[in-house]
């Protein structure tokens, strides 16, 4: 591997080789898509070799590019343990941790909560990564990553410390008006606030497709703020994580005893950082945190077996 090639040109090859897209790799590192290819680029034209081809999926990994991600994996797992090594033995946790999360878990329920933490920990800074949920530990885009459904494929070390309660919500002023459905057969009877984007490949958007499966939907929104949105100004029924829905005093849920699902909440960390000062730190907080506020994200409704 060629030394005196910067850095950045890596973290943009391995942005993409995870990725397979220059868009998807831009909004990962926040910079625009065209200087991903020109990264790309100068990269394959300093080491003399094709790093990508275009497939139907997007761009996938020649075999040298499969070759150098390999090298560039290593040298980012070494630089890890350098800096597991630099901060061991210090005293007082201090240092920056990069938490990432989904931008409704940071606003409704870690934030909030952060108060004690600071006065715990005052040297110890946070930042909140939500724009590109779940970011990856193991490309150093987040020092702690909170994931839904399951631990992901990165061979992070960490725990499930709660479940999240997700469920169908519409506004007093739309049930005043429509009524809520109370079995399959009225659901055609109303308007669903739906997915796009990227949130329509979600494992929530597909729970809530089967439900809503025989649903008009004539609204369809990408992200949770404008879900809620919509949701409150009447336009429809959507689905929402309970620590969201149950916030608002406004909404109510849609057959709560039974359009009612949940999934694990998992907290992660890179092996070579886990029992580091600051990491450490703010990984015990929140699992804490979590158990405390357990009902709180599981949103459990009152009859639910």
């Amino acid at each position: 591997m060629n030394n005196n090639i910067d850095w950045d040109l890596y973290r943009t090859f391995l942005a993409v080789a995870d990725t397979r897209s220059h868009s998807a790799a831009g909004r990962r590192l926040k910079i625009s898509h065209a200087t991903v290819g020109r990264h790309v680029a100068e990269l394959e034209k300093v080491l003399g070799v094709k790093l990508f081809v275009r497939d139907i999926d997007g761009f996938a990994l020649t075999p040298s590019g499969e070759r150098l991600k390999l090298e560039v994996d290593y040298m980012s797992a070494a630089a890890l343990r350098a800096q597991r090594s630099a901060v061991s033995g210090q005293g007082a946790p201090k240092g920056v941790v990069r938490i990432s999360t989904a931008s409704t878990l940071a606003g409704y329920w870690l934030v909030p909560a952060m108060a004690e933490f600071q006065e715990t920990y005052p040297e110890v800074e946070l930042e909140f990564v939500t724009d590109s949920w779940p970011a990856s530990v193991r490309r150093r885009e987040a020092d702690l990553v909170l994931r839904l459904y399951g631990p992901g494929q990165e061979n992070l070390v960490g725990k499930k410390i709660a479940r999240v309660g997700v469920s169908f919500y519409a506004s007093k002023s739309y049930a005043e008006k429509y009524g809520l459905p109370t079995d399959r057969e009225q659901w055609g009877d109303h308007r669903f606030v739906g997915f796009c984007g990227a949130a329509a490949e979600t494992e929530l958007a597909r729970w809530s497709n089967h439900v809503t499966r025989n649903v008009p939907t004539t609204l369809r929104c990408s992200s949770v703020e404008d879900q809620l949105r919509t949701v409150q100004a009447g336009l429809g029924i959507t689905v929402l994580t309970c620590n969201i829905g149950d916030f608002y005093d406004d909404l109510v849920r849609v057959s709560p005893t039974k359009l009612f699902s949940s999934t694990d909440l998992w907290l992660l960390a890179h092996p070579d950082l886990r029992d580091t000062q600051p990491v450490k730190s703010v990984f015990d907080f929140i699992a804490s945190q979590a158990k405390t506020d357990r009902e709180q994200l599981l949103g459990k409704p009152p009859g639910l077996a």
